[in-house]
Parts: structure tokens; C-alpha cells; sequence
């Protein structure tokens, strides 16, 4: 199994992936991975099918939409651990981006504002469903490329921080 430490919405996880199976944080299940095109996947875990919606926001930075729920993930990588904390994110500028097609409900920040990592930014509506889109990290706001009503594709960029 190849394994992966993940920081999924600031909380320290493993993953490790096999053939037709996967272990995450000592949990083994069977799963069942699929491409639905676009940023969309399939994902049947255990018998249980989830459509996972994957945004790239930055270098090893996702935006992860399952069931609804959107979540942080940062991929970390295990050769660049020994220089970083814990609970570092990545520096330079960072788009969050949205996951899937939706509808801006909110923006909480404005250009130049300082905000936290895991701070919420802008909330969209997908699929029925709020999602709070949060900071990747701490920093400043950059830009905010949206404003609320607005309609957003799949992978659009909604704010800037950095």
C-alpha cells in the first residue's frame, strides 16, 4: 500500500491505498474508485457509493466535497516534514477554489482582510447543500474573485489568500 499523511480541515490523518482497498488512520475497507470526469469520482467504500467532488486550492491543497460536506485536505509530503510544524500550511498565494458547480450564498471577507487558517470565507450552494469554503492557512486576502449570487464552475477560483 502506498501512504499518504493528509492534514484534512487542520487534523492529522494517514492514508494508505492498495489495489481494492484502503486504510485510513488504522480503518480498513474495501473500496472502489472511479472517474466521473471533470473533478468529479466515485467512490464506493465498503459498499457504499459517495460522488467526491476535488478542487485543487494550492500546491498539495484540496478542497474536498463528499456527501454534501466540504472539507481542507493538504497531501503532505514526508521528505519536507522535518521543516515544518504541524499545523504550517504551505506560503505564497493560495486559491480556494470550488468544488463543484454552485451558487454563492455568502462572502465573509473582503480584499485585505486577514484571516485564519480554517476561517470561512465564502459559503456556496451545491446540490441543495451549503458548503463553508474555509482559509487554507493564515494569512491576507488577495482577492476575492466572487461576490454573492453569483453562479461558480466546477474548479473556479473564489478567493485568494496569501
Amino acid at each position: 500500500m502506498n501512504g499518504f499523511e493528509l492534514l484534512v480541515d487542520g487534523a492529522r490523518c494517514v492514508l494508505r491505498v492498495g489495489e481494492d482497498a484502503c486504510e485510513f488512520s488504522g480503518r480498513t475497507a474495501a473500496v472502489d474508485l472511479a472517474d466521473l470526469g471533470g473533478n468529479a469520482h466515485s467512490v464506493i467504500v465498503d459498499g457504499i457509493q459517495h460522488t467526491v467532488h476535488v478542487a485543487a486550492s494550492g500546491p498539495g491543497l484540496y478542497q474536498v466535497a463528499v456527501n454534501g460536506s466540504v472539507v481542507s485536505v493538504e497531501v503532505r509530503d514526508p521528505r519536507r516534514l522535518s521543516s515544518r510544524s504541524a499545523g504550517d500550511t504551505s506560503s505564497g498565494r493560495q486559491q480556494v477554489r470550488a468544488p463543484m458547480p454552485g451558487k454563492v450564498l455568502a462572502v465573509n471577507v473582503s480584499d485585505g482582510d486577514r484571516v485564519e487558517s480554517g476561517q470561512g470565507l465564502v459559503i456556496v450552494e451545491a446540490m441543495k447543500m451549503q458548503n463553508e469554503l474555509r482559509s487554507p492557512r493564515d494569512g491576507r486576502v488577495a482577492q476575492v474573485c466572487v461576490k454573492t449570487g453569483d453562479s461558480v464552475a466546477s474548479g473556479e477560483a473564489l478567493v485568494v489568500v496569501e
